[in-house]
């Protein structure tokens, strides 16, 4: 290569890194709807009482929560397409991803869009909630943990979703997390969901997204791939990054030795 091929080349990741650390974090407004369960089959939700660590670390607390799958509309787009959003901006279809803070019926809410906030233990979660869902269907619904056919369906996801990020095992009755008064049918497809996690292949990260807020409870939702498979500026900053700065320092100490 030429000195001035390895010169342009250098100087592109360079900027091409410099522009991804500088580029604006995704962002999406999105409105709750009224009935915040709305799109979930009635009852929409199951009523349990849940135990939960405490953000400070020390202790536990425990509330009685509506569990299921909320429902909202997506707006002011920032840096995100529309087609980013699973099914369309009018039907987001969201389950919670944090238990310090509330959202309630018709709030609006700014997010930052995380394309990588999703633990691995949600992701194998998730993609045990496909494997059964999935189960005998000829097509595939990468998505099945956003379809739940019922509302005790939507319960258990969300009370998986919540025992994947806030205990270490998969035991929804004792441990860091744990919920009881379960109806019947939230129990029994949790029970399937877990039984299916030793085998079940995780969900790819790249078809979820966590949307943050300070003030408002974080949600977890579906995340189209791009097609192009061009990495969001986040993942872009971090391997372009080093190659840039690689090249640029081998750039200058080729100027000062003369090469």
């Amino acid at each position: 290569m030429s000195r001035l091929s390895r010169t342009l080349t250098a100087a592109t990741l360079a900027a091409a890194a410099f522009a991804a650390l500088t580029a604006q974090a995704a962002s999406v407004t999105v409105t709750f709807d009224a009935n915040i369960f709305n799109g979930t089959p009635s009852p929409g939700y199951d009523q349990v009482k849940i135990s939960f660590p405490k953000e400070s670390g020390s202790g536990s607390e425990s509330l009685t929560v509506n569990a299921g799958r909320f429902q909202g509309t997506a707006s002011h787009l920032v840096d995100i397409e529309p087609g980013r959003f699973v099914d369309s901006v009018s039907d987001l279809w969201m389950y919670c991803y944090d238990l310090y803070e509330t959202i309630g019926n018709g709030q609006v809410v700014t997010y930052t869009v995380n394309f990588a906030g999703v633990s691995d233990r949600t992701l194998d979660f998730l993609g045990a909630v496909n494997a059964v869902r999935n189960a005998g269907k000829a097509t595939l619904d990468p998505y099945a943990w956003l379809h739940p056919a019922t509302a005790y369906e939507a319960a258990a996801i969300q009370l998986g979703i919540w025992e994947s990020k806030y205990d270490t095992g998969w035991n929804i009755g004792s441990g860091a997390f744990s919920a009881s008064g379960l109806e019947a049918g939230t129990a029994s497809a949790l029970a399937s969901y877990f039984a299916a996690i030793p085998t079940a292949a995780s969900l790819d990260r790249s078809y979820t997204m966590v949307l943050e807020a300070r003030g408002a409870q974080d949600m977890i939702t579906g995340d189209p791939p791009p097609d192009n498979n061009v990495p969001e500026p986040g993942t872009l900053a971090l391997v372009l990054g080093p190659v840039a700065l690689l090249a640029l320092r081998r750039r200058r100490q080729r100027a000062h030795s003369g090469a």
